[in-house]
Order: structure tokens, then C-alpha cells, then sequence
């Protein structure tokens, strides 16, 4: 039996024994085990088709698989056959990150293949590019050629063991991939490579470094033209806080731009974070039949503990709400994608509802939910709503004006999660600047089960975070240190009938 087969047969045979407490009931979680960064994100032949790094056997990080999932909506999600396995001399301590590209009707993956024969010697780590297609998108083949981009093929400035996270694209006739990079002075940098046919390639040049300036590893580069203007995604390592920017540990950021296609360097003219919340690293994007550039992350971040792993539950790690990306005045705003609309059942709504200092409203609570809400701020210094709240608990997240910023703590929202390593303390709170518009605070929450991701300003700014509160605490409130007015306050409940 492969290693695919019986990674495979693991999960049929272990799937059910996972604790539920925590399962998230309209989010793209495991079947069983680990989850990490989506890979391979592409619309192919009507469907939408999300791979993602995956551990089967614990629900700590292994040397990772790619696991594989389809769907019609991007909702509700089908868990299919794991795609790739770790069983070549190439990749047999892993196959990383990469994405996917449709070819004459075959589906081809490109991946990193990660080898590592002297854990003690990191510099003997090698990172390899490699090709793996598949004629009906289920089963996938890795070609004879592999690796298609190896050691040989790095420039002089390039260290070996960190060149990972293929994104490949066509431009004109010819197929490139950019390519992640640790420069030999420890900075971020992203590689280009061309070919003709997806076999030979041919390196062209660095399209932009970092120079020690934003952080260590570049990592899961996405690069595409959006409202005519060139957006590059990055996941940073160690990139240094700037305010209330880059808190985590590894940071998701974005730069908008200008691609010259004659020198194949990318012009930056903003960067910022792309999500201000907790749990929000690697995403990737694929445009669909209907135009849309989507956005998917992992809904989570290295260097804390997971109260799932921590307690035994076999599984850990999910996927964020599926985003629509637009720029929109010199900013990238996130739009959830218009399908969860079609899962709303129970919608409870107020208009015009006066707060002086606290409120419960009937009908609004739950942990599987959608809240739409637009609050007048009136003369309100500081307000806000606390979610998931119980006995003991509470998710808050409250407007500042004297700081223009919107807050998010989580210091009390049940289960802790404690920091393992690197540059954070132990902080509970993240901030971001946004404006009031015409006095108008607009929200959009998206609460299911152990997750909470806020949608402010229509999109302008994003947290996302997960969180683990007990079952009970479902209650939401409203509160102020002055009047406001809930002027429109909507709530759905978000009822999937499970993901298959």
C-alpha cells in the first residue's frame, strides 16, 4: 500500500473520532488531524477546488500531505481524496505549499518538495520545485522530470533551504511561476521563473527584495492585477510591529503597485496588513467564472497553542469565509463572497434602537451567526458589542473615537491560548484605524462556533480571530459610555446541514 493510500485509509477509518465541541458548522475545517496554509485555490471545470497542507495523524504540524476539498458555492465544501503525498526522494519530508494551474483541460499542481536529512543541520535542508497533473482533478500524477526547479537553478543569492511556494500564472504565451526566497543576507525576496511548456524553466530575475526592511522569509507569494492596479500578497516572518501593525508572530501583508513586464520588477506603492485580527496567515486567491479575485487564508498562526490539539480533540486548523478582494481608493477591501447569503434562515431585525449604557435585544444571540449592524455613534466616546458572552465570558469589540481606531479584545473569551515563541507577549487585544463615515460605525460579524471574523467599514478594514468560549456562552450586547443609535441591526442564523 503507497503512503497516499494509507494516509487515505487512515482517515476513513479514524474521521469520526474527532471531538466535536469545537467544529465549525460553515468554515472548511479536517475531516481529522492538521491543517495549514490553502494551496492549489483555483475554479476548474465548475467547481471550486482548495488544497491545503495536511497533517492526517495529529493534530499537531507533520511532514504534510495536500489535502483536497471541492465545492459548488464556496460554502459548503466536499472533502475528496488526499491529492499528494510526501513519498519521493524530492519531497520525502514534505510537500509544501504551491498552487495549481489549468492546461489543456489537466490540472497541474506545483508544489515545493522539502527534504531535510540532518534535523540537527538546518543547512542541509533542500527546497525543490516540483509538478504533479491530474486529468479528472482527483487523482494526481508527479511527473517523471521532477524537480523541475531545483538547487542548480538558483542564483548566487538565493539560499537553498528556503525557496519554497511556487505561484504559478500565464502571461502573453508563456507559463512563470514567482517563487519565495531567503536572500543570502537572511531577507525576504520573490524569484521568477519562465517556461514554455511547464517542464523547463528558466530563471529571469528577483522581481523585489525586501532588504531587511519588512521582516526575515517571505513566504506564499499570490501576484494579480486587480481595478488595474498590480497586487502582490505576502506572508512575512518576523516582520517587526509598526503601531498596531504586524502584531503576530508571522504577518499577511499586501502591496499595491505596478508590474513592469519588461524588467519584471514589481513597483511598490502601498503595503499594509491585509487582516488586523489574530488568525490570518498564508491566503490565496483564484478568480472565478463570474470575474471575482477570492481570497482564502488559514485561520490561524504559527507560534501559539491551539486549544483543540491541547485537549485531544484530533484535529486542528480551518480555512477563513472565502473573501471578494476589490481595491477601492487606494486600499484592498474584503468583501464575503455573496453565496453565504444563501444560508441565512431565521433573520431577526431592529431599526432605530436607542442605548444609553447596555442592551440585550431578543432574539440576538447564537454562535453560529451573521450580525449586519450600523451604529450611530451620536456622542458616544467608546461602544461597542460583546459577542460569544457567558457567565464568565465575552469577545468585545468597541469603537475608540478619542483614538479613531476599532478594538478587538479577546483576553476573556474562554479557552486560553498561550504564545510558544518569538516576538509577542502575551497580549489579548489588537487594534486598528478606521474612520467613522457621515458618524456611522458599519459592521458585519461572522460568528461560528470557535472563530469570530469582522468585517468594518463594508470591508475597509478585517479581523479575524478564533476564540473558544463554552457552549452556553452565546449571548450579544450592545454597550456605550454615551448614546448611540443601533440605526440597522440584522441577525441571521448560518445553517449549512453540515459540511460532507
Amino acid at each position: 500500500m503507497s503512503k497516499l493510500q494509507q494516509a487515505q485509509k487512515y482517515v476513513e477509518e479514524n474521521r469520526n473520532k474527532v471531538n466535536p465541541e469545537f467544529r465549525l458548522k460553515y468554515h472548511m475545517m479536517p475531516e481529522i488531524g492538521w491543517m495549514n496554509d490553502p494551496n492549489g485555490f483555483i475554479y476548474y471545470k465548475g467547481e471550486y477546488h482548495l488544497f491545503y497542507q495536511y497533517y492526517p495523524y495529529d493534530s499537531k504540524w507533520g511532514t504534510p500531505y495536500w489535502g483536497h476539498a471541492k465545492s459548488k458555492d464556496l460554502i459548503i465544501w466536499e472533502h475528496m481524496p488526499i491529492a499528494l503525498a510526501p513519498d519521493m526522494y524530492y519531497d520525502v519530508d514534505g510537500c509544501f505549499s504551491g498552487s495549481a494551474i489549468e492546461v489543456d483541460g489537466k490540472l497541474y499542481l506545483m508544489y515545493t518538495g522539502h527534504t531535510n536529512p540532518d534535523p540537527d543541520n538546518p543547512k542541509n535542508i533542500r527546497q525543490v520545485q516540483n509538478m504533479a497533473v491530474s486529468k479528472d482533478g482527483v487523482n494526481f500524477e508527479k511527473i517523471k522530470q521532477n524537480p523541475v526547479i531545483s538547487e542548480r537553478d538558483l542564483p548566487y543569492i538565493a539560499l537553498p533551504q528556503d525557496f519554497r511556494d511556487p505561484m504559478i500564472f500565464k502571461h502573453n504565451d508563456s507559463y512563470y511561476a514567482v517563487i519565495a526566497s531567503r536572500n543570502i543576507d537572511g531577507s525576504g525576496q520573490l524569484l521568477l521563473y519562465k517556461s514554455n511548456n511547464l517542464l523547463n524553466w528558466n530563471y529571469v530575475g528577483v522581481i523585489i527584495r525586501s532588504d531587511n526592511k519588512l521582516g526575515k522569509m517571505w513566504e506564499c507569494p499570490s501576484l494579480f492585477k486587480l481595478n488595474d492596479m498590480d497586487v502582490l500578497i505576502l506572508s512575512v516572518q518576523h516582520l517587526d510591529k509598526n503601531g498596531d501593525k504586524y502584531h503576530n508572530l508571522f504577518s499577511s501583508i499586501y502591496m499595491l503597485g505596478k508590474m513592469d513586464y519588461e524588467s519584471w520588477k514589481f513597483i511598490c506603492e502601498v503595503v499594509d496588513e491585509i487582516d488586523y485580527g489574530f488568525d490570518f496567515y498564508a491566503p490565496q486567491t483564484l478568480v472565478d467564472d463570474r470575474g471575482r479575485r477570492i481570497m482564502i487564508a488559514w485561520m490561524q498562526v504559527w507560534g501559539r497553542t491551539i486549544p483543540t490539539d491541547c485537549h485531544g480533540h484530533n484535529w486542528a486548523g480551518a480555512m477563513t469565509l472565502p473573501r471578494e478582494l476589490r481595491v477601492i481608493d487606494g486600499k484592498l477591501y474584503q468583501i464575503p463572497v455573496d453565496e453565504i447569503t444563501k444560508y441565512r434562515k431565521n433573520k431577526i431585525s431592529y431599526k432605530d434602537i436607542i442605548v444609553n449604557d447596555k442592551i440585550q435585544l431578543d432574539g440576538i444571540e447564537g454562535q453560529n451567526v451573521e450580525l449586519e449592524v450600523e451604529i450611530d455613534a451620536q456622542n458616544a466616546n467608546n461602544f461597542g458589542i460583546k459577542v460569544l458572552k457567558g457567565e464568565k465570558e465575552e469577545t468585545v469589540m468597541h469603537y475608540d473615537r478619542r483614538e479613531g481606531k476599532f478594538i478587538f479584545d479577546r483576553s476573556k473569551s474562554g479557552e486560553q491560548i498561550k504564545n510558544t515563541e518569538g516576538k509577542e507577549d502575551n497580549e489579548q487585544i489588537r487594534k486598528t484605524t478606521v474612520s467613522l463615515k457621515n458618524n456611522i460605525l458599519s459592521l458585519r460579524i461572522f460568528i461560528d462556533r470557535c472563530s469570530v471574523e469582522v468585517f468594518i467599514q463594508n470591508g475597509e478594514r478585517v479581523m479575524t480571530s478564533t476564540v473558544y468560549p463554552k457552549s452556553t456562552s452565546k449571548s450579544i450586547e450592545f454597550f456605550t459610555d454615551n448614546k448611540i443609535i443601533i440605526k440597522n441591526l440584522n441577525k441571521w442564523d448560518i445553517e449549512l446541514g453540515g459540511i460532507k
